[in-house]
């Protein structure tokens, strides 16, 4: 990619997505479930069929930003607010991915900064859970504020192999 490209995709659209973008939202689900099937995935994503799509639809009408370049959809993070009563001042962000062609142009940190300015107004914080293997992913949270607070480990099992993620934090100073 040249250099030219790289800054026209930092200027990528970020708009959030609505249930109208359901197949371009499966379409970016899927590549994230194959290529990094230790980091995404959900029960109604197991069962495929009705029941991902019914999730899916869900999470459409809360709150999921996507990033567009040139009319594709190149990246997506969600948040959402703790359903729990006693939980409600908690946020947290799910779901990010962005395409081989958007990594390292500052797609994922923008799409963090506007999650964050929706939450600010919402809750005292937010919570994400991380592999630690995502060293990039990693380094984006961090620069965003967010602290790792510890570690769940064995938290993903695919087949015999485990893996360990990171819980990070991003207080606002309400």
């Amino acid at each position: 990619m040249t250099p030219h490209s790289a800054a026209a995709l930092m200027d990528a659209d970020i708009r959030r997505l609505t249930v109208d973008d359901l197949e371009i939202f499966r379409d970016i689900r899927a590549e994230a479930l194959r290529t990094h099937p230790q980091t995404f995935g959900s029960a109604e994503e197991d069962e495929g069929g009705e029941a991902m799509l019914t999730a899916y639809r869900h999470w459409l009408s809360g709150a999921i930003l996507g990033a567009f370049w040139r009319g594709n959809l190149i990246g997506v993070a969600g948040f959402y607010v703790s359903p729990a009563l006693r939980s409600q001042h908690r946020g947290h962000i799910f779901t990010v991915y962005v395409r081989e062609d958007g990594r390292g142009k500052g797609i994922a940190d923008r799409l963090i900064k506007e999650l964050l300015a929706h939450a600010e107004a919402r809750v005292e914080q937010v919570h994400l859970e991380v592999l630690l293997e995502a060293t990039a992913a990693i380094r984006t949270y961090k620069r965003n504020g967010f602290e790792v607070y510890g570690t769940d480990p064995a938290a993903v099992r695919i087949g015999h192999i485990t893996y360990d993620k990171y819980l990070m934090v991003r207080k606002f100073s309400n």
